[in-house]
C-alpha cells in the first residue's frame, strides 16, 4: 500500500489536530513528523494499518497528549498570559489549516488540561466515539463522556451554559476594513465594536513591556488601548493571514504585534489576543 499520497492529504488534518491541542506550531509539525515516521516504518509489515487515517489520528493525538503534558509544566513558570503561537501563512511551506481551527478555540482550549483538551478535539473535531476516544487516552467510555461533559461546563464559563457559542476569529473582510480605519489613526472603530464583556490578554513572556494580568471590561480596555497609541503613537496596520486564521499586524515605533480578535455570540468583540512575543511569531 502507498501510503505517500494519503500523508499529503491527512497531513493539514493531523497538524490542525495537534496544533489546536498544543497551542505551538513546532510541537505540532514535531508531533506530526513522528506520526509519519512510525507509519513508515510498519508499512509493508504486518503491523501496516488498515485505516491509515484513523491510524494516524490516534498516535498524533497520543503524541500531541505527552507534549502537552510536558508543556503545561513548563506553563507554571511563564511570566504573563500564555497565547497560542502565531504562524503567518504567506509562504509556500506553510499549511493552512482552513476553517476547522482558529485562534479563538486554540486560546480557550488552552484552559483545559492536557488530556480534556484531547478528549474535546476528538470529540467535536475528529467526531470520534467514546469508546475510540477511550482508547486513545487509555481511558473508559465512561469517564471520557464525563471528562467531555466537564470540559465544555468549563469553556461555557461559570454558569455552564453548554449551549453557548465558541467564540471566533473576526471574518476576513470586517478585519481588512477594521485595518483600514486603524491605518487611518481612528481607534474608535475598533472601540465601538467591544462588548462589555470584552478581555484583552497581552503575551510577552517578560521579554517586553505589557500587561501580566487580563484587562477585563470595555472601559479598561478601552483605556489600555488609548495608553499604548499615545505612547507609541498609532501603529501601521494590515491584515495577514495565519495558518490559523486573519489577524491584524500592528507595527508599532516599539515593537511588532499580531492582534487577534475574537467574537462573541452577539458578533461584538469579546476577545483580543495580543501577541508580542518575538519567538512566538512565526
Amino acid at each position: 500500500m502507498t501510503t505517500t499520497p494519503t500523508w499529503t492529504r491527512e497531513r493539514p488534518r493531523l497538524l490542525g489536530l495537534a496544533y489546536t491541542v498544543l497551542g505551538t506550531w513546532e510541537d505540532a509539525e514535531d508531533a506530526v513528523s513522528e506520526a509519519w515516521l512510525r507509519l513508515h516504518r510498519v508499512t509493508g509489515t504486518a503491523q501496516e494499518p488498515q485505516d491509515v487515517p484513523a491510524w494516524l489520528t490516534v498516535v498524533v493525538s497520543r503524541l500531541s497528549l505527552d507534549a502537552a503534558t510536558t508543556a503545561a509544566k513548563r506553563r507554571e513558570t511563564y511570566t504573563g498570559p500564555w497565547l497560542p503561537e502565531v504562524v503567518v501563512a504567506d509562504t509556500a511551506d506553510r499549511v493552512v489549516l482552513g476553517e476547522g481551527v482558529d485562534l479563538a478555540f486554540v486560546r480557550i482550549l488552552q484552559e483545559l488540561r492536557p488530556v480534556d483538551r484531547v478528549i474535546l478535539v476528538l470529540a467535536e473535531v475528529a467526531d470520534m466515539s467514546h469508546q475510540e476516544i477511550a482508547g486513545v487516552v487509555g481511558s473508559t467510555p465512561a469517564a471520557t463522556r464525563q471528562r467531555l461533559r466537564r470540559a465544555r461546563a468549563t469553556l461555557a464559563g461559570p454558569h455552564g451554559e453548554e449551549t453557548d457559542p465558541a467564540p471566533r476569529l473576526v471574518d476576513r473582510a470586517t478585519l481588512d476594513a477594521l485595518a483600514t480605519a486603524l491605518d487611518a489613526g481612528d481607534l474608535g472603530s475598533l472601540v465601538e465594536q467591544l462588548s462589555e464583556g470584552c478581555v484583552l490578554w497581552t503575551d510577552s513572556g517578560g521579554l517586553s513591556r505589557a500587561a501580566r494580568n487580563p484587562v477585563y471590561g470595555a472601559d479598561r480596555v478601552t483605556r489600555f488601548l488609548t495608553g499604548l497609541v499615545g505612547k507609541y503613537g498609532m501603529p501601521r496596520v494590515s491584515v495577514v493571514h495565519t495558518v490559523a486564521g486573519p489577524a491584524l499586524h500592528a507595527v508599532s515605533t516599539d515593537m511588532t504585534r499580531v492582534v487577534s480578535l475574537e467574537l462573541t455570540g452577539d458578533g461584538r468583540i469579546g476577545g483580543i489576543q495580543v501577541q508580542q512575543n518575538p519567538g512566538k511569531i512565526h
